[in-house]
């Protein structure tokens, strides 16, 4: 677990990644700029971005408009993603060279395939590509996006290196808890994208208990959750307040008996909607049970 804004989590090719990002998902690339310097000078060191999101040339711009503040580009920790248009061995050489244009920078920290292919053919051709770009030099390291247990274990079959993330929707309403666990067990390090479940996971009762303990905002409780579970959240807003508010993260720490309160919340939750349903229909006669 990363203690402190400026710690680190090692990757299995010797890189390290920091422990929270910025990300940039439905920013604009108008918007980007501002955006993610913005990011930078309150304290982000990871961003992350894609080409599926049009947004690399702002994401490149604010990254140098930062650099050029005096921010040093060994500090910050870029991430972008191979679109799913851009699968097969020649596309996607093509498509990490336009990215790499598109951002500006002398080197990408880490380029991820977005989502696997149907065909695991495909996602090794794919793979291949990642590989080769990582051998130039123009990215440092490669990982993977929305890869399932066995999408993960097709890929380290025919692998020559390792993946070093697979980035994930993780959050209380969506845990993956088996392919972070397989993740884990191979030295694969999870990111957590959507980590506050776009709001929904900031109005449980039991979020907002431990909020006020803390004295500490609903969405700081969750990302500390996800922070302390070994997963890096990359948390999006548009708002300078929240984007620092974010970072408070590391002047307190949750007991294991909160971690799993706020893990249960999906279980808990659907323990009462299935209780609370299952009286109403027998009230009314139905079996609700089967009901999804």
């Amino acid at each position: 677990m990363v203690k402190s804004l400026m710690d680190r989590m090692p990757l299995n090719d010797g890189f390290t990644i920091p422990g929270i990002g910025y990300g940039t998902w439905n920013v604009s690339d108008a918007e980007a700029e501002e955006m993610v310097f913005m990011a930078i000078m309150r304290g982000y060191r990871l961003i992350d971005t894609g080409s599926m999101y049009d947004n690399e040339v702002g994401v490149g711009r604010g990254i140098n408009k930062a650099i050029n503040a005096g921010i040093s580009r060994e500090d910050i920790f870029v991430v972008t993603k191979l679109g799913k248009d851009d699968m097969g061995y020649e596309k996607a050489t093509d498509a990490i060279r336009a990215s790499y244009d598109r951002l500006g920078l002398k080197y990408i920290d880490l380029f991820l395939i977005h989502f696997p292919s149907n065909d695991e053919a495909v996602t090794a051709d794919t793979w291949k590509a990642l590989e080769e770009a990582k051998d130039s030099g123009i990215v440092r390291s490669i990982g993977v996006s929305n890869f399932t247990r066995g999408d993960l274990k097709g890929l380290l079959a025919t692998s020559r290196i390792k993946p070093v993330v697979n980035q994930l929707e993780i959050n209380p309403f969506h845990l993956m808890e088996e392919v972070d666990d397989f993740g884990y067990d191979n030295n694969i390090v999870t990111m957590a994208y959507s980590p506050l479940a776009k709001g929904r996971a900031l109005e449980d009762g039991k979020v907002l208990k431990i909020a006020e303990k803390y004295n500490k905002t609903p969405a700081q409780i969750i990302l500390k959750w996800a922070v302390q579970r070994d997963l890096i959240p990359i948390p999006k807003t548009k708002d300078a307040d929240r984007m620092k508010e974010n970072l408070e993260l590391f002047d307190f720490n949750l007991t294991d008996e909160e971690l799993e309160r706020i893990t249960r919340i999906k279980k808990d939750s659907n323990f009462v909607r299935g209780h609370q349903d299952h009286n109403l229909g027998k009230r009314i006669g139905v079996d609700t049970h089967g009901i999804k």
